[in-house]
């Protein structure tokens, strides 16, 4: 069962998703943009069994609060260590010492948190990682102002749902299709935040200094060949290749994930 609240945060209230026994190990999990905690509610079933998994909607999207302003990765990453400290002072996680995993903008999230209070943090998992070059990232940062506006007839939808359609695992089916659009659409304006933010960040220098155990997860999607190129700039990593799969993983394949996962944690 998936227990749901809001706790108190830097920019309001931040919702958060909660499976598991308070006294067992926690894994905050961090979702990529423009999604929410959403994406991660069969793995964290899976999962509660034998440690605590808790998914905040990062502040802007989901059922979060937004910032006043295009936050960075490392706002995102002091705001998320609020959130982590709250939980675990309203007892809902046994400690505030975590274990993270991040996906798409989750990982920028992670691994900024990580090295921002290196003590709080045990291990990190990431899925598929936007480590650009500067030059890459300054251009898609460019672009972002081109970014699609809704328009009278509704063809923006179609135009998001034919993109949707293309990046994720061709094994989802238009239920789940319908229930991603939604959460995209949840956080209107604001979309393009994430991905602002991911651009601005350092990920390929904040990559060379991590000094935690870490597991990376190469799923064939858009970032396949960036966390190919990426994955040897974290010192003693486990990384893992998933060729076939994409977004909407986390359903298709919620066993064999939760056992990388646990395999990993429990070493």
């Amino acid at each position: 069962m998936i227990a749901k609240t809001y706790i108190d945060g830097r920019w309001g209230q931040v919702h958060v998703r909660l499976a598991g026994k308070p006294t067992a190990p926690p894994l905050l999990m961090l979702h990529p943009t423009p999604k929410s905690g959403w994406i991660y509610e069969r793995l964290m079933k899976d999962l509660a069994p034998g440690r605590t998994a808790f998914a905040p909607d990062t502040p802007g999207y989901g059922a979060s609060d937004p910032p006043p302003a295009p936050p960075s990765i490392e706002d995102h990453a002091d705001a998320m260590f609020g959130v982590v400290d709250r939980i675990a002072a309203n007892g809902l996680i046994a400690d505030n010492m975590v274990d993270i995993l991040g996906y798409h903008t989750g990982s920028s999230i992670a691994v900024a948190m990580a090295n921002l209070r290196p003590r709080q943090v045990r291990r990190l998992i990431l899925v598929s990682v936007a480590a650009y070059e500067p030059a890459v990232r300054t251009e898609k940062r460019a672009a972002l102002a081109h970014w699609p506006m809704p328009v009278e007839d509704g063809s923006h939808l179609q135009r998001m749902w034919a993109l949707m359609r293309s990046l994720s695992d061709a094994r989802v089916d238009t239920s789940w299709l319908h229930e991603s659009l939604t959460e995209n659409l949840r956080c209107g304006s604001r979309a393009p935040w994430g991905y602002d933010a991911v651009y601005r960040h350092d990920l390929q220098s904040a990559l060379d200094v991590l000094a935690h155990d870490t597991l990376i997860l190469n799923p064939q999607d858009d970032l396949w060949d960036l966390t190919r190129a990426n994955a040897p700039r974290v010192r003693g990593a486990r990384y893992i290749e998933m060729p076939g799969l994409s977004h909407g993983m986390f359903d298709l394949e919620t066993k064999k994930i939760s056992e990388l996962i646990e395999d990993f944690l429990q070493r």
